[in-house]
């Protein structure tokens, strides 16, 4: 272990040019979840959100391509109930997460029902890289599997680009992953620049009171039981979403968040 780590550092201290990636998150809706879904409410859960990432000398930034806001939406209607009303929330995503690979740092913002500003070490994701191979962007890439923190993560990366880098709160890998994915929601990289040209990653700034990723898990754990305990609600996670099942007048609404 301490022998793959010094090999990820030394890439990182090898690796001064500017890594740009743009990166495409959304969700993956079976036929049989999209024909449950609203009408109304289908083109925002099919919905394509944008993100880039920056990466220079072991730091890296990845946030929204352009500014966003975290929204409420309240539409009325959708089925035959003219009495029925839906609240659509977490349909834009403003998140970000800043990874300073050199000092095993990792400090994040996201929404989920609350907002949430973290301090935290770089996740432990225990990768099993397999034979398998495939081109993305022009990159031979390889396929790496985990099921950290009870999911099943599938990563493709490249060893072209000899970064410990990627989007989100992803990395651990000996190579820049250009694709992660769960069996309901996927982040694929779009478009990709090097550059020689260096660039300053400005360190966001944290109110002084923060959270880690297992106080996140466990805050999370304790609205899905919330929401069990009501008669007419039931949530649960499916890798980096928190679904939740709304019965109103006989029917069933799906919501699904980041």
């Amino acid at each position: 272990m301490k022998v793959t780590y010094l090999l990820f550092l030394l890439s990182i201290i090898g690796y001064s040019q500017t890594v740009t990636v743009n990166y495409a998150e959304k969700n993956i809706l079976s036929k049989e979840n999209l024909e449950a879904t609203p009408k109304f409410a289908r083109k925002m859960k099919l919905a394509s959100h944008n993100y880039i990432m920056q990466y220079q000398d072991g730091i890296s930034l990845y946030k929204n391509s352009t500014e966003t806001k975290n929204i409420e939406k309240i539409e009325e209607g959708g089925f035959e109930e003219p009495e029925a009303q839906y609240n659509l929330t977490n349909y834009f995503i403003e998140k970000w997460y800043y990874k300073d690979f050199n000092k095993n740092e990792l400090l994040f913002n996201f929404y989920n029902n609350k907002n949430f500003y973290g301090k935290d070490s770089l996740l432990k994701w225990d990768w099993k890289i397999t034979n398998e191979t495939k081109e993305i962007l022009g990159f031979k890439c390889k396929k790496a599997t985990s099921n950290a923190f009870g999911y099943f993560f599938i990563a493709w990366f490249t060893e072209d680009i000899a970064i410990n880098a990627g989007p989100e709160k992803f990395d651990g890998l000996p190579g820049l992953i250009l694709y992660v994915g769960t069996a309901y929601h996927e982040t694929h990289a779009t478009a990709l620049k090097i550059e020689k040209t260096p660039i300053e990653i400005v360190k966001p700034e944290t109110p002084k009171e923060t959270v880690t990723m297992a106080q996140v898990e466990s805050y999370v754990k304790v609205k899905v039981s919330e929401f069990n305990s009501g008669p007419k609600t039931t949530t649960e996670i499916r890798g980096n979403s928190t679904i939740t099942r709304i019965k109103i007048s006989s029917k069933k609404q799906s919501i699904e968040g980041h």
